[in-house]
């Protein structure tokens, strides 16, 4: 998201600057896959490496790069950076204003969890401007901002297409090459559920609609994909071993080209426990894909159920089943879903509008002056 507000700031002719700072603790494989889903940003973004949480000198060496370039405002958009942020107002390295947007953080209990939350809380009261990812996730994570100025600016995404007759043209062939890439059923659904495979996925009320799906109607031809890796995938494996649905369950592992995944499927199902505003979901919608989603982040603020998708209560089983098999039987609901969700995603999603919308927040921080440095 870092990277599309700058883009989309630069665009609209605010210079703007992109620091993405990489923790080669994190494994090589892991920082390579993040860095290839980011794309080209060296027109605009500066890359620094280091191998610990905290970094003195990776403080010293931003802060004099901020004061190099004039930045007047820090935008961070994870708690780390806005630990750094605060630190070097405190230190006079820096005398800016100080934004952090919240995209949700949900943590287990334990000594490290509770030493993130209270860096985030502290970097919340300390920050000069708030913004959450969705109305929710504000009230939820910061409900007594005090002085602290806050906005919900919910996320954005360009459209790949101009018009939903043009997407549709080029479904076919993505649908073909999907179906040999994965050795998919031709003749049945593709569903995906996309995201990191961790806890907050949950992913096994994935595999739970799997079974019941299976189970309710053994000739289901329909073919089911996990798209995205991560810890729980061993795990996740095993569950379907054990549900006796491995071999009908597809895991990708990472996808670089993930335009030809949201264009080939039929369906998107998201099980998440909390979100933020999820880019899955925006993606899709954007490709003309129906989506089923839990009421849950900004999932309410983009999805309108009954008429765009369909959202279900979270965790519940029944309901997502529910949502499920009234998009089976119904090709022409898919479709007409599909369509009214690309064409809300175009009006209320824009990334010039969003842009606009992050600069009409900088200008209140700034007492209506347009900053004249970002980072």
């Amino acid at each position: 998201m870092a990277v599309g507000l700058c883009r989309s700031l630069r665009d609209i002719g605010q210079d703007c600057l992109l620091y993405i700072v990489i923790e080669e603790r994190a494994g090589d494989k892991r920082n390579e896959n993040l860095m290839r889903s980011l794309g080209d940003v060296g027109s605009f973004g500066q890359i620094r490496k280091t191998r610990c949480r905290f970094s003195p000198r990776l403080l010293f060496d931003l802060a004099a790069n901020f004061r190099e370039q004039g930045v007047r405002i820090l935008h961070c958009h994870c708690y780390k950076a806005l630990f750094y942020a605060v630190l070097m107002r405190t230190l006079g390295f820096f005398d800016g204003a100080v934004v952090y947007t919240l995209h949700g953080l949900i943590l287990p209990k334990g000594v490290m969890p509770s030493v993130i939350r209270g860096f985030q809380m502290l970097g919340l009261r300390t920050a000069d401007g708030v913004i959450g990812c969705s109305r929710e996730v504000l009230a939820s994570s910061f409900p007594d901002p005090g002085g602290v100025k806050t906005a919900a600016i919910i996320n954005a995404i360009e459209l790949p297409a101009g018009d939903f007759t043009a997407l549709q043209a080029g479904k076919t062939k993505a649908r073909k090459e999907l179906i040999k890439r994965y050795d998919l059923d031709p003749e049945g659904l593709v569903v995906i559920n996309v995201g990191r495979l961790s806890s907050q996925k949950n992913f096994p009320l994935y595999l739970q609609l799997i079974q019941r799906d299976m189970s309710m109607d053994p000739d289901s031809r329909a073919n089911y994909l996990i798209v995205g890796n991560g810890e729980l995938q061993a795990d996740l494996e095993a569950i379907a071993e054990k549900l006796g649905i491995r071999h009908r369950v597809v895991f990708t592992g990472f996808v670089s080209d993930m335009d030809s995944v949201y264009l080939g499927a039929d369906l998107l199902i998201q099980t998440s426990t909390w979100e933020g505003t999820p880019m899955c979901l925006l993606e899709a919608r954007a490709y003309g894909l129906p989506v089923i989603a839990p009421a849950v982040g900004g999932n309410i603020d983009v999805v309108t159920s009954g008429k765009d998708g369909l959202l279900y209560p979270v965790g519940d089983a029944d309901s997502l089943m529910a949502a499920f098999a009234e998009y089976c039987r119904d090709a022409a609901l898919r479709q007409n879903h599909g369509q009214a969700a690309y064409e809300q995603t175009g009006t209320e999603f824009g990334m010039r509008d969003w842009a606009l919308r992050h600069m009409d927040f900088y200008s209140v921080l700034t007492e209506g002056n347009a900053p004249e440095g970002l980072a």
